[in-house]
């Protein structure tokens, strides 16, 4: 049985994945961006992720530095051990994730939000090599930085929702008795 500080992990970074995920899709609402001050709550969602991520790599090198080896096969078959209500709910966090990434960088734009500055608006033109700022309009200027945020939140979601499948993994196999003992689940054939 796994061990509830994992539980308490896998969740907390399951949390800050499903609010990412969200905030990243309220930025396809039309109109001004909901979300005001959009920078700090990137900030504070980095904030958190970092110390998870942290605590997952540690709990990582510690089963690793304990004799169970996260190669192979053994993480998927531990994964497949998870309740399929808790598998499904990755799966569709991560790959909501990934298309909502891959909806704001196929937003077939080559620009992205610079600065507002005196009430004038700039874009960078990232296919330029000397990546040159441009003014644009308001309008312009935040639905750039409506799609680079959507992407940015959506990553945040994915390593999010990545550190918790990873926990969720890690805690499957580790030892709760001192010693590494494999669940007859773990044991059975592919």
């Amino acid at each position: 049985m796994m061990k509830a500080s994992f539980k308490v992990h896998a969740g907390l970074a399951l949390a800050l994945g499903a609010l990412s995920l969200l905030a990243s899709a309220v930025t396809l609402l039309p109109g001004e961006s909901v979300l005001k001050g959009g920078g700090l709550l990137l900030a504070i969602e980095f904030a958190l992720l970092f110390p998870l991520f942290l605590a997952t790599l540690v709990r990582g090198i510690a089963l690793e530095a304990g004799g169970v080896r996260l190669r192979n096969e053994l993480p998927w078959r531990a994964l497949r051990c998870l309740p399929i209500a808790v598998r499904c709910v990755l799966v569709v966090i991560f790959s909501t994730g990934v298309a909502l990434t891959a909806s704001s960088m196929l937003a077939g734009t080559s620009q992205q939000a610079g600065e507002a500055k005196g009430g004038r608006y700039y874009a960078i033109q990232v296919d330029s090599p000397t990546r040159e700022r441009v003014e644009v309009s308001k309008r312009e200027y935040d639905d750039l930085l409506k799609k680079d945020r959507r992407a940015m939140h959506a990553i945040t979601s994915m390593l999010a929702t990545g550190a918790a499948t990873m926990t969720l993994i890690i805690g499957q196999l580790h030892p709760t008795t001192g010693h590494y003992l494999p669940s007859p689940r773990l044991d059975m054939p592919a």
